[in-house]
Order: structure tokens, then sequence, then C-alpha cells
């Protein structure tokens, strides 16, 4: 296994861990490509660098934005920015891999500096 793959495994493993503690149904999808990764490390490339992860609404990412009327706000707020650093890891990684989805470096600078700000 490579470091990239190392790296991204554990970033998919705590947004797995922060999807499962906001009740965010997407969840078992990446529990899924945790599990298959093994089988098929290359479509768990292809499934990372997807518009499902870095697209505009509807998104992976745009669901760090999405409100959660049944969590208390301060739990929110630091789910959202472990939600958000995990996609960064995972972003930096396919960004440095090289054909990356046009989304990730958006959303990437995006998540760094809402995390700054305390957005």
């Amino acid at each position: 296994m490579t470091s990239d793959e190392e790296r991204v495994l554990a970033a998919l493993q705590w947004l797995h861990e922060a999807l499962v503690r906001i009740g965010e149904p997407r969840a078992a999808e990446v529990a899924a490509l945790i599990a298959g990764q093994a089988e098929d490390p290359t479509g768990l490339w292809h499934k990372l660098n997807a518009n499902a992860w870095w697209g505009g609404a509807g998104s992976l990412a745009a669901a760090t934005m999405a409100d959660r009327p049944g969590l208390p706000e301060v739990l929110w707020r630091q789910e959202v920015v472990s939600l958000r650093e995990a996609l960064i890891e995972i972003g930096e990684v396919l960004m440095r891999r090289g054909g990356e989805n046009p989304g990730i470096s958006s959303w990437v600078l995006a998540f760094r500096n809402w995390n700054v700000s305390g957005v």
C-alpha cells in the first residue's frame, strides 16, 4: 500500500466516523469505499474524484454546509470542522496525483478558509 493510499484510507475512516456521528446517510457510501479499496484500488481513486464528492449541490463536499437541526450548534461546529479536515486531506492527495476533479481545489481552499475563520 502506498503512502497516498494510507493517507486517504485514514482520512476516509475519519470522514466515516464524523458522518456517522451527524447521522449523514452517505456514511454508508464511505464505509463501502473503505471496505472495497483492497479489491479495487483504481476504482477507489475514480470514485473519490467524482462529482458526487466534489461537484456542486448534492455532493459530499456540499454536505458540510447543510444544517443539522437535530444537533446542538456546538457539536455541529466541531463535526463540520472534522468533515472539512478529512475532505481537505483527501483532496490534497487527489490534487498531488494529478488529473483531479476541477471542483477539488476550490473546495479545499474554501474548507481551509472556513476552518480558519470559524465559519
